[in-house]
């Protein structure tokens, strides 16, 4: 699995959190919106890895509202989730590109769109040779 680091795709800010590590990695900072309230929210940055810590409650098929914990703005794209139809929220990738997944939880759709395939694959292997 590769560990993702995103920015918010409108503030640019950072979202990585070093203070909260799941999967042995920094967490993705995220602030969330279901039914029963809103607060933070922190994503596994392992591609693939659906591993999460939050206090908001949110019914299994519940829609969410993501956000930028830093400028507040919505994540939600107009492109809808493969699987299941709901909105997808996606943030900026650092070796350029975006990564996109599902807002309904339990679904498991998510992608990687890169803009530059070769200059990603460079930053990527220049990663891997670091954290060796």
């Amino acid at each position: 699995m590769i560990a993702l680091d995103v920015a918010c795709p409108q503030c640019g800010e950072r979202l990585m959190d070093g203070g909260l590590r799941i999967d042995a990695h920094d967490s993705i900072s995220l602030w969330v919106r279901s039914k029963s309230g809103q607060g933070a929210l922190n994503l596994s940055a392992l591609f693939g890895s659906f591993r999460y810590e939050s206090g908001v409650s949110v019914e299994h098929g519940e829609q969410v509202e993501l956000l930028c914990p830093k400028c507040r703005a919505l994540l939600v794209t107009p492109q809808r989730c493969g699987l299941c139809g709901a909105s997808m929220a996606h943030l900026r990738l650092d070796v350029g590109g975006e990564v996109f997944f599902c807002t309904r939880k339990g679904c498991k759709g998510h992608k990687v769109e890169l803009t530059d395939l070769e200059a990603s694959l460079e930053m990527l292997s220049r990663s891997l040779i670091k954290s060796e």
